[in-house]
């Protein structure tokens, strides 16, 4: 029980950071979510949904692994960008309480092409922007009810001579109630970090003086801070038979300098065989084109199939999730995941 009064400490500590921080933030693709099954509710598995994707929404999900989970996404991000993440992540219970989880985020991003002052036209090579995020989550039981998880998150962006490099934490608990274990509350906190900053040589400059002398000059770079935010969420699960559920969630996004969300989601699951889910994820002037904030419109969805294989409850599992965009023709995310 101490174990989870230090957690519970921890979050409001970095509460108290929200609500004192000002400014503008940097690394948004922090914001992104790149897993299949979590997107398709819109994110609002924060306090009901188990396994290392949930690493993004709440560490503490990973805790429920039962045994091995290994993932793999590719999102095709604003069909028609060529823009692509693919994120990969890992998850093994190591005692009945600890699981350690290990997940890679990456941006795929094209080429771009090189320009300079005195190239502004380009015509001297191309550059591929770099944006990965790797995480270290460790998740462990503290009772039949509490669920806790901390991750730790190496952060690196970066063109061909400019680079950004930064470190963050996500925390997260969730509790378990009912005589069904059907009602489910989490909180997590999300990139708490120090500021980032560029350095590289692309800062470097140099000056030409009338008496022809040249001297070299470095550009100092602002500092920026990460997005931080904080999930607050709520589900419910319907039990009709030992067969057929029906999961609901809601979710409370805070987000710093940005608008806050509200998320809604549904999914019904047949066995572990089927599943089909829903979301919408709400802001303010989501509806307003002319003040939305954001490509992304709201509504998701998606489904899964598993494919059992083994006689200890292996299998193997396809995901696919839609999210609506205007512009673009919308975010489509697979997914392959096995479970040893």
């Amino acid at each position: 029980m101490n174990e989870w009064f230090k957690i519970i400490g921890f979050l409001l500590i970095a509460s108290v950071t929200y609500g004192q921080s000002g400014g503008q933030s940097g690394a948004t693709q922090l914001l992104i979510n790149p897993w299949g099954k979590s997107s398709g509710v819109g994110g609002a598995d924060a306090a009901y949904g188990k396994g290392i994707e949930m690493v993004y929404m709440n560490p503490a999900g990973i805790a429920g692994i039962e045994k091995t989970d290994l993932l793999f996404s590719r999102s095709n991000w604003l069909q028609g960008s060529e823009i692509f993440i693919n994120t990969f992540g890992v998850a093994q219970r190591f005692n009945d309480r600890s699981v350690i989880g290990l997940s890679v985020m990456s941006f795929n991003l094209g080429d771009i092409e090189i320009t300079t002052v005195d190239n502004p036209e380009g015509g001297i090579g191309t550059y591929r922007p770099q944006f990965v995020n790797g995480g270290l989550t460790y998740g462990r039981k503290f009772s039949n009810n509490i669920d806790g998880g901390i991750t730790l998150k190496l952060i690196s962006e970066g063109i061909h001579n400019v680079s950004a490099f930064g470190m963050a934490l996500d925390a997260g608990v969730k509790y378990v109630s009912g005589k069904k274990e059907n009602i489910s509350f989490g909180v997590s906190i999300k990139n708490v970090g120090p500021n980032m900053r560029y350095n590289g040589n692309g800062l470097k400059m140099q000056l030409q003086f009338p008496n022809g002398n040249t001297q070299t000059g470095q550009v100092s770079s602002a500092s920026y801070t990460l997005p931080l935010l904080m999930n607050l969420g709520i589900g419910y699960r319907f039990d009709f038979n030992q067969h057929h559920h029906l999961q609901t969630g809601f979710n409370y996004s805070a987000r710093m300098f940005l608008n806050d969300q509200s998320r809604v989601g549904i999914e019904y699951q047949f066995k572990r065989y089927l599943q089909l889910r829903g979301g919408f994820i709400y802001e303010q002037g989501v509806f307003d084109m002319a003040t939305r904030k954001t490509a992304i419109t709201g509504p998701s969805g998606g489904f899964s199939f598993n494919l059992p294989y083994g006689k200890e409850g292996q299998y193997f599992g396809f995901d696919y999730t839609y999210r609506d965009t205007n512009p673009f023709e919308g975010i489509h995310t697979f997914g392959a995941r096995i479970i040893l």
